[in-house]
């Protein structure tokens, strides 16, 4: 998996409103990785998690909720996969 589609996901996302809209949206990590794919980028729920603290703009369904919210929003998915593996 490269890196790349993820620093070119986040750029996407920061200068296209129709991606930024649907990032406002979301309930998990897995549906942010399912707007990456609609928009041609393979992510990972844990490159997320690993560079969420950086991702810090408006459109990211963390922003302005804390550390705390997006501590739980990413270890609510890791528990989910770790229970379906």
């Amino acid at each position: 998996m490269s890196s790349d589609h993820f620093y070119l996901f986040t750029a996407l996302a920061t200068f296209s409103s129709s991606v930024q809209e649907k990032l406002r949206q979301v309930q998990s990590p897995e549906e942010i990785v399912g707007v990456a794919a609609e928009n041609g980028y393979q992510i990972t729920a844990s490159q997320l998690s690993f560079f969420s603290k950086r991702l810090n703009g408006d459109h990211w369904v963390w922003s302005r909720k804390g550390d705390e919210w997006r501590e739980s929003f990413f270890a609510a998915a890791e528990r989910s996969t770790l229970q379906a593996a």
